[in-house]
């Protein structure tokens, strides 16, 4: 009996080291989605987009203005400011990667009619 019992846990272990490498790791099922601002569109497309944790957002302005991409503190899971792009100049992008999830609203604070919003998600 206890032969059968050491081959059981043997065999397990052999699988098991089989199988490991085909585990995904946390991040590696991370993406990065793009919002895009055209030239003269002064908005963000698109203007809504749902992610999970872990996720990226790249915003790439192809405009020819500035913009000033924030989210608007205390509106989203935590009162900080998640989203802070202040460098988006004409062909500049921004990165940023979402931790926490919930809702988070963002405009340009230069042109304030330019809104969109991030939903993140549980993974």
């Amino acid at each position: 009996m206890l032969l059968w019992v050491a081959m059981a846990v043997m065999t397990g272990l052999a699988v098991l080291a089989v199988l490991w490498p085909l585990a995904p790791s946390a991040g590696e099922d991370a993406r990065q989605i793009d919002i895009v601002i055209a030239r003269d569109s002064y908005a963000f497309d698109p203007r809504q987009i749902a992610i999970e944790v872990g996720d990226t957002v790249r915003w790439i302005n192809e405009d020819t203005r500035r913009h000033l991409t924030a989210s608007i503190p205390g509106s989203g899971p935590g009162d900080h400011l998640e989203i802070l792009c202040e460098e988006l100049y004409a062909g500049k992008s921004c990165v940023h990667t979402f931790e926490t999830p919930g809702r988070y609203p963002y405009f340009c604070f230069i042109h304030n009619q330019m809104q969109g919003e991030v939903v993140v998600l549980d993974r």
